[in-house]
């Protein structure tokens, strides 16, 4: 058990078993490539959670990804909401017509690569709509305010549909380089 997971699973009643999470799919990139598609995923879960540790090939200091369900390009099923900061200012942004994960560094600074935790609540339940929560961050010390970005951020996905396919795609069609990992678990209820 990972130690955050050991003071999570501590803190709930009845406690978290360590068995709660199933890998389902990994991608570890050994080319850049341009989108990560998790399709046929398995209606067996309660919920499903995606862990990455990326970056993409934009000549700048940060990116973003962009979700996309199910292969559903109605723009108009998709928002986002995003907290965020960067050390020296805070941000606060809604998003329609797409669902936005900001965590994701460009390729200004070779070694650095971004992280997030996603959260697809209740992925399989065709009475409501799709929420997704996400944490992210990355590394910025080569920026001018010397600090991190962080981010909180949910999504909607507007369909009543179950959750069958998950794409991830850069925000300004850049790729995601070598070596970044999309993770797929799934969580028993």
């Amino acid at each position: 058990m990972t130690p955050m997971l050991g003071i999570i699973a501590s803190s709930i009643t009845g406690g978290l078993s360590t068995t709660a999470y199933e890998s389902i799919q990994t991608y570890t990139l050994s080319t850049a490539t341009a989108s990560v598609t998790f399709s046929s995923i398995p209606a067996t879960y309660k919920h499903l959670q995606i862990r990455y540790l990326a970056k993409t090939s934009r000549a700048a200091l940060n990116d973003y990804a962009k979700l996309e369900i199910n292969t559903d390009t109605t723009t108009s099923n998709y928002r986002s909401h995003t907290l965020s900061g960067d050390g020296g200012s805070t941000y606060g942004e809604t998003t329609a017509n797409a669902i936005e994960i900001g965590g994701f560094p460009g390729n200004t600074n070779a070694s650095m690569f971004g992280v997030g935790v996603l959260d697809f609540l209740d992925y399989t339940n065709t009475n409501k709509y799709k929420t997704i929560r996400t944490l992210d961050g990355f590394d910025q010390n080569s920026a001018s305010t010397g600090a991190g970005y962080v981010a909180l951020q949910s999504g909607l996905w507007m369909s009543s549909s179950a959750i069958t396919s998950i794409k991830f795609t850069s925000g300004t069609s850049s790729n995601f380089v070598q070596y970044s990992q999309f993770a797929l678990y799934g969580i028993k209820g």
